[in-house]
């Protein structure tokens, strides 16, 4: 049968993130829509892109998803210690997704902290990630 695991894993990254207690301390929350006038900083959980793979046996798919951090600290120092703390929650322990089975997670290359774009606007950290799942 043929699924996807967008949701379920959607719901175990904010689970993970939401739950560490050290990253916890030090946002607003974790998102899928941030809320009209959120203090910074958060997490965002970004949109994933999904390439569906398939064996003989199995259906896959291969899911790099985007998370973003935003402070309003003045300068890069914050935006990147939340990185860190994010990458740590994401990599403390083996994933499980409901009904699914991860066989591959990794963070990618390319973590990155962005210039606010304009006066006033938050620093933007980035953080890609990779999960491999079968159905």
């Amino acid at each position: 049968m043929l699924r996807t695991s967008l949701w379920p894993l959607q719901q175990a990254i904010y689970n993970r993130l939401n739950q560490d207690s050290l990253l916890k301390q030090r946002i607003s929350g974790v998102f899928d829509k941030v809320p009209k006038g959120k203090p910074f900083p958060y997490v965002h959980i970004g949109a994933p892109v999904v390439t569906p793979f398939e064996t003989k046996t199995t259906f896959g798919e291969n899911i790099p998803w985007v998370l973003h951090v935003y402070s309003d600290y003045d300068g890069k120092k914050e935006a990147s210690e939340l990185l860190n703390l994010m990458m740590q929650a994401l990599t403390k322990e083996p994933w499980v997704v409901e009904g699914f089975k991860v066989f591959k997670f990794n963070i990618e290359p390319n973590t990155q902290v962005l210039d606010p774009a304009q006066a006033g606007m938050p620093y933007q950290g980035i953080l890609r990630i990779r999960f491999h799942i079968n159905n």
